[in-house]
């Protein structure tokens, strides 16, 4: 799927290279293209396969930070659907009244049916919030793209910054039309960019 998306793509995709070749006599040439991502693009394709708008914006370390984040939580939603199953099957064997199905916690008297409702609904639960954190997780993927792309252009070089500083304001001689100017004290901001 991948290679079809990856073949049928837009044209530029291709054409996306540095924008320093070689020419015939083996010096650089510079030809003017650089890269600008489109965050449109950038979001279908982590809509399309998570961690593909992240490669688009050549941000590859980002990568497997999405993949270790769907294969945890994908992890989770197996244990806790793995647990819910085994304390709905243990109730569901105390309660169909045939005395020949017993269930796993049949000798522990600490798991009355009680305990056992509970843990089911508590398994359930962890479950189905794994499964909103994991479309949330989906989302996030989808927005970390068109931002990526977004600022890919943003600049942070050494010339920007802001300086605060301490100010002090003048004389305590009252001027002219201003009866009670006094010196004073306050807080000076000076932004470069």
């Amino acid at each position: 799927m991948l290679q079809i998306l990856l073949l049928t793509g837009s044209p530029d995709l291709y054409s996306m290279q540095d924008s320093i070749n070689i020419d015939n006599s083996g010096q650089m040439v510079d030809d003017g293209r650089e890269f600008h991502p489109d965050p449109r693009k950038a979001s279908m394709y982590s809509a399309v396969f998570p961690g593909l708008g992240q490669i688009y914006n050549r941000k590859y370390w980002k990568v497997p930070i999405v993949y270790a984040g769907f294969a945890g939580l994908g992890w989770y939603i197996n244990f806790t659907n793995d647990q819910f199953v085994r304390y709905r099957n243990a109730l569901n064997f105390r309660t169909d009244g045939n005395p020949d199905t017993v269930d796993e916690f049949a000798d522990d008297l600490r798991y009355n049916q009680d305990v056992l409702v509970r843990f089911k609904d508590y398994y359930r639960r962890q479950r189905d919030l794994t499964f909103i954190f994991t479309t949330l997780f989906y989302a996030l993927n989808i927005i970390d793209a068109a931002v990526d792309a977004h600022l890919f252009q943003f600049d942070v070089s050494e010339d920007l910054g802001m300086k605060i500083s301490p100010s002090f304001q003048g004389g305590g001689l009252p001027l002219a039309g201003r009866p009670g100017y006094h010196a004073g004290m306050g807080i000076k901001f000076s932004v470069n960019f």
